[in-house]
């Protein structure tokens, strides 16, 4: 067994976490490949994420040649806690294995209660302050590429949104995939590529982007349009690839 905690007043929550997560009344979230639940500790709300338990070889891969997902995620929101980049905070991560094999792993944070996820935006065209939640978010992203931080998974569903004293603030999550490195304008429109596939949107988020970094528009969503299409085309294999072994 592997654990880490922000702070040591959280170490019994830690190691006794299969107790709490599997209490009747927790809320689950999302329970598909990943087990995801609301939980209650000294009266505090926390999100457990339960990954799944890895195949053969990866029990390996994780015992002694890889970070678990539980921990990346962990050290991933610490990074970005220190960068100033808004992710719920992290209470710690735990692993359980045996002598050979990784078995598995849960990754604890603090209970975000939000507003919305981008994706209520990209949805809604008459979205309430639609035009400035779009650009606030374009500058969150921006920052986020200035900073180096690679998020492999930026989807709408892990962009969290909350209004706080009038100011929207965004905040990441899903974070257990997740680069640090410098950004080329390759790698800046390859990371926005899965937000949303409406062109119009597209359109707005290019042109806002190349002004806030004063690059050029056209060269800009030239590149945009790249990936655009190449995260297309992979969605539509992954779909091919699915029917096949139904």
């Amino acid at each position: 067994m592997n654990y880490k905690v922000i702070e040591s007043k959280y170490s019994e929550f830690l190691l006794n976490i299969k107790e709490y997560f599997s209490k009747e009344d927790n809320i689950v979230i999302y329970d598909k490949r990943n087990i995801i639940k609301v939980i209650r500790y000294n009266n505090q709300k926390y999100v457990i994420k339960s990954f799944k338990i890895p195949h053969i070889i990866n029990k390996i891969v994780y015992k002694f040649f890889r970070d678990s997902k539980a921990k990346r995620s962990y050290v991933n929101s610490v990074k970005l806690i220190e960068l100033n980049i808004n992710t719920p905070k992290p209470i710690g991560y735990i692993e359980f294995d045996t002598a050979v094999f990784f078995k598995e792993s849960f990754y604890i944070s603090e209970f975000f209660d939000f507003d919305f996820e981008i994706r209520a935006v990209f949805i809604d065209d008459k979205f309430e302050n639609r035009v400035e939640i779009l650009e606030k978010f374009v500058e969150f992203t921006y920052d986020l590429h200035n900073k180096g931080v690679y998020h492999i998974d930026y989807s709408p569903g892990n962009i969290l949104i909350k209004k706080i004293d009038g100011e929207y603030q965004f905040y990441i999550i899903d974070v257990n995939r997740m680069k640090f490195l410098e950004f080329d304008l390759d790698l800046r429109m390859k990371s926005i590529s899965k937000l949303t596939s409406n062109n119009i949107d597209n359109e707005f988020i290019a042109k806002y982007y190349s002004q806030i970094a004063n690059l050029n528009s056209s060269e800009l969503l030239e590149k945009y349009n790249f990936y655009l299409d190449e995260q297309q085309k992979y969605l539509a294999n992954k779909k091919k690839l699915k029917k096949l072994r139904s």
